[in-house]
């Protein structure tokens, strides 16, 4: 096994799958109760021994309503929020996979590749988690998204591209050179 027959693909593929396991850690989902509670957190100003607690108890009770109201990928329970998960969980493990395949020198003839089945992955679940994204959790009045969301669809993005680059290579017969690319 030698790192020198990774594609540049493969590459950046592995390294945005473990990029999404700290976007799916992010606040996906929060309520305006939520967004007050931060707001108010932020606020809070304590300053001084005694004459800062009033300013420390409202910053660490507004922490405590943020919570929890805030949900991320790993916290919501729905079965559409079930489904994307494990999208989430397969797309990582389909991109390190890939890298560790090519890594080690197997080859799979195109068009079912492990590359082939990472771009599949990465694309329904990005397809899913947009759905998920207009069409929030609970009510949508109450609910608003958070940073998670988006920049799961941005990695989501990335792997999908990075394995299709990878597929495209693997048909050229450009991916199994035992050189760098």
């Amino acid at each position: 096994m030698t790192f020198s027959r990774l594609l540049r693909a493969d590459v950046v593929a592995a390294v945005a799958a473990v990029a999404l396991l700290f976007v799916m850690a992010l606040d996906w989902y929060s309520t305006a109760t939520g967004e007050r509670a931060r707001f108010r957190q932020e606020q809070a100003q304590p300053e001084g021994a005694l004459a800062g607690e009033p300013a420390r108890v409202q910053q660490e009770e507004a922490e405590i309503v943020a919570e929890g109201e805030e949900r991320n990928a790993w916290q919501e329970t729905g079965a559409i929020d079930r489904l994307i998960l494990l999208g989430l969980l397969a797309t990582f493990a389909l991109a390190i996979a890939n890298a560790y395949i090519r890594a080690a020198g197997k080859r799979f003839e195109p068009p079912l590749t492990p590359s082939t089945l990472t771009a599949v992955a990465a694309t329904v679940t990005a397809l899913l988690v947009a759905y998920r994204t207009i069409q929030e959790p609970g009510f949508d009045n109450v609910n608003t998204v958070q940073a998670g969301a988006p920049l799961a669809l941005v990695v989501l993005a990335v792997i999908a591209l990075a394995a299709r680059g990878a597929m495209r290579a693997e048909e050229e017969g450009r991916a199994h050179l035992d050189s760098p690319q």
